[in-house]
């Protein structure tokens, strides 16, 4: 599992291209694309990715030090938005989460070829 608290990070992550696209695309939505503005949110309220990688198990989201897992489960329980970027070989869910009113919050994704719980929820609850 990989924590990312930039835009730069996201785009540096290892992730095949469609998906990598799609990813900074949604990333970027809310500001209607203002990669700036967005830097700046990210700078400035508490903001993170959680990639859940292709080889992690149930025991390794487990075994997370305890404020990434409160936010992990918090953002699987209580997503705004589940949906799935899709690509010919492997489609990858992706999850919103606000968590608080200054619109800090969480995205989650991964691969759907990942058999952990955390990814199966989401699947079931992608638009």
């Amino acid at each position: 599992m990989k924590i990312v608290k930039s835009l730069i990070d996201a785009e540096q992550l290892e992730l095949p291209l469609p998906i990598k696209e799609q990813l900074m695309y949604q990333l970027l939505l809310p500001w209607s694309g203002d990669r700036d503005e967005a830097e700046k949110f990210w700078e400035e309220v508490s903001t993170c990715l959680i990639l859940i990688e292709r080889g992690d198990t149930d025991q390794d989201l487990a075994d997370v030090d305890e404020d990434t897992e409160v936010i992990l489960s918090y953002a699987i329980e209580n997503p705004e938005f589940v949906i799935l970027l899709p690509d010919e070989t492997e489609p990858y869910v992706f999850a919103c989460c606000v968590h608080a009113d200054d619109g800090s919050g969480s995205f989650v994704m991964g691969s759907t070829s990942n058999a952990t719980q955390a990814i199966k929820t989401l699947i079931e609850l992608a638009e």
